[in-house]
């Protein structure tokens, strides 16, 4: 990667790799669906950059955010990132398959790849990393998420519509009870472009299909 540039995201500086993968919409998204809660501690998966532990920091969402991401380039970026945060705001270069962290967390939030590994791949490397189920698929997001959740405590997930279905059989297999589901359109005459899904560790069924999001 080459060049660091600062931009605001969700109304903070984000630093991103002029040439690598940019941060869009769906970090905001993720961020915000988040549960205000400023004694929380949050888990983030595949984190990428760490923008959206540093959204939610900075909207006062959690007293602190550990970012867990398997290539080391971005970890690196993260922490650039994590510098106006201090102690609260942690990285660790882990694959989630691998991830077994000393404590539980009260929340998991994790945008996981879109695509499944195969077919047409993004023409940059470290982009079909990030976009494609490379290295771990959803269902390996889910129970590393369920593995590092308290009883009781909540995965946020942004995923793409067109898996829906296999993101609730994911967090289903891993004791995530689905509890609110959102759909993100672009306009409001067009069809959904993303979901969000928050699901809790060993709950009860029952889950709230909210009204449809429009971010056109």
């Amino acid at each position: 990667m080459s060049g660091i540039v600062y931009e605001d995201i969700g109304g903070i500086p984000a630093a991103q790799y002029k040439d690598g993968l940019l941060i869009t919409t769906d970090a905001c998204l993720l961020a915000g669906s988040v549960r205000k809660n400023g004694k929380q501690r949050v888990c983030e998966l595949g984190a990428g950059s760490g923008v959206v532990s540093a959204m939610i920091l900075s909207a006062g969402k959690a007293a602190s955010c550990v970012c867990i991401d398997f290539q080391k380039d971005l970890c690196e970026l993260a922490r650039k990132n994590a510098e106006p945060y201090g102690d609260r705001m942690n990285v660790v270069c882990s694959d989630v398959l691998d991830y077994k962290p000393d404590t539980v967390f009260d929340a998991v939030v994790c945008n996981p790849p879109y695509f499944k590994s195969g077919g047409k791949r993004s023409v940059k490397e470290k982009d079909a990393l990030s976009r494609h189920e490379s290295t771990a698929t959803v269902f390996d997001f889910a129970a590393c998420a369920s593995r590092v959740l308290r009883d009781g405590g909540v995965a946020y997930f942004c995923f793409t519509p067109q898996r829906l279905a296999e993101l609730i059989r994911a967090c289903a297999e891993n004791r995530l009870e689905p509890k609110t589901l959102t759909n993100v359109h672009p306009a409001k005459d067009r069809e959904a472009c993303l979901v969000l899904l928050s699901a809790k560790k060993n709950a009860a069924p029952g889950m709230t299909v909210t009204g449809p999001l429009i971010i056109g």
